[in-house]
């Protein structure tokens, strides 16, 4: 083979990943224009994060509110200086599709990059992340080094989110993007079956008060549940007439204070029963993750490769740059 066809394998292979991204995606790639009669504040046109087909999911290191992880449908970045530049780490050719900090751990979930499926799979009824052998790591020194896990009771399936209780830091769910739901209480350990089937379609997932749960899809919209058995809409639409959830986070200092990701970012002060407006955007965005060593700060990722932060618990954004 000559490196002229070698080359154009590669450049059809990565031009065929978009494609599946997009329709994954669907309708939500067309959501760039709003009616909004309220200033938005646009991106400066200069990306802070380094490019990818799908940005899934953040956290910030317990020790450092600059230090930041990054979860992509290529693996895992991490600043340190707040996000204005970003390294790759740990494992290699992952589609990381969640992390979580339990204490002074950081835990990653996702599944072996396909190199002929994109990051999402769009069913019939609902999107997921692509299926493949799971990936599940941990990071003690803020994400600048990982140890794969391998819990038992835990099958070897694409991990599509985790959630931890934050009234026990060794609390730890984990629902496979097959839509079933195990827990471990050891520290990720091991996990025990929760329900065969999560009642929901399979995409975001959080804890809040009272060990509370908060789920959400990118079609279905948000919903509320007491036992992460059996779920309640609750009434949401974003700012385009759908009802997109991307991620949430769970402040930490007060667990019924949730922001929320989809066209701009949303905030709940009620535990995810009413949302109201954060950061009006025409952008999606998706990453979210608060700081648990400065409370009112939090980071979220825009799906223009811009990255903004909060120093007010969620009030105003200002871009990074």
């Amino acid at each position: 083979m000559t490196a002229f066809m070698r080359k154009r394998l590669v450049v059809l292979g990565v031009v065929a990943a978009f494609v599946a991204v997009l329709a994954a995606v669907g309708a939500v790639s067309r959501l760039t224009s709003s009616t909004a009669a309220t200033p938005i504040p646009q991106a400066s046109g200069t990306p802070t994060v380094p490019s990818a087909l799908w940005y899934w999911t953040m956290a910030v290191a317990p020790s450092d509110p600059n230090i930041v992880v990054l979860g992509t449908n290529s693996g895992l970045l991490r600043s340190t200086n707040g996000g204005k530049t970003w390294k790759t780490t740990g494992p290699k050719s992952v589609n990381a599709t969640s992390l979580v900090r339990a204490g002074s751990v950081i835990f990653m979930g996702g599944a072996h990059a396909s190199a002929t499926a994109g990051p999402v799979v769009k069913t019939a009824s609902a999107r997921a992340a692509s299926s493949g052998a799971s990936v599940f790591a941990a990071s003690t020194d803020g994400g600048a080094t990982w140890r794969l896990l391998h819990p038992s009771g835990l099958p070897n399936i694409a991990v599509q989110a985790l959630a931890v209780d934050p009234t026990s830091s060794t609390t730890l769910y984990a629902l496979l993007n097959t839509g079933t739901l195990y827990r471990s209480t050891d520290d990720a350990s091991s996990f025990r079956l929760v329900a065969t089937r999560l009642g929901i379609p399979p995409w975001a997932l959080a804890i809040t008060q009272n060990s509370h749960f908060v789920g959400g899809d990118m079609d279905a919209g948000p919903h509320t549940s007491a036992n992460g058995t059996a779920w309640q809409p609750t009434a949401y639409t974003d700012a385009r007439g759908g009802h997109m959830v991307m991620e949430y986070a769970v402040k930490p200092t007060d667990t019924k204070r949730i922001l929320m990701t989809s066209i701009g970012i949303e905030s709940s002060t009620d535990g995810g029963k009413t949302w109201q407006p954060a950061l009006k955007s025409t952008v999606m965005f998706g990453p979210v993750a608060w700081a648990s060593t400065k409370p009112d700060l939090a980071y979220a990722v825009g799906f223009d490769s811009s990255i903004w932060r909060t120093n007010d618990g969620g009030t105003t954004w200002t871009e990074v740059s």
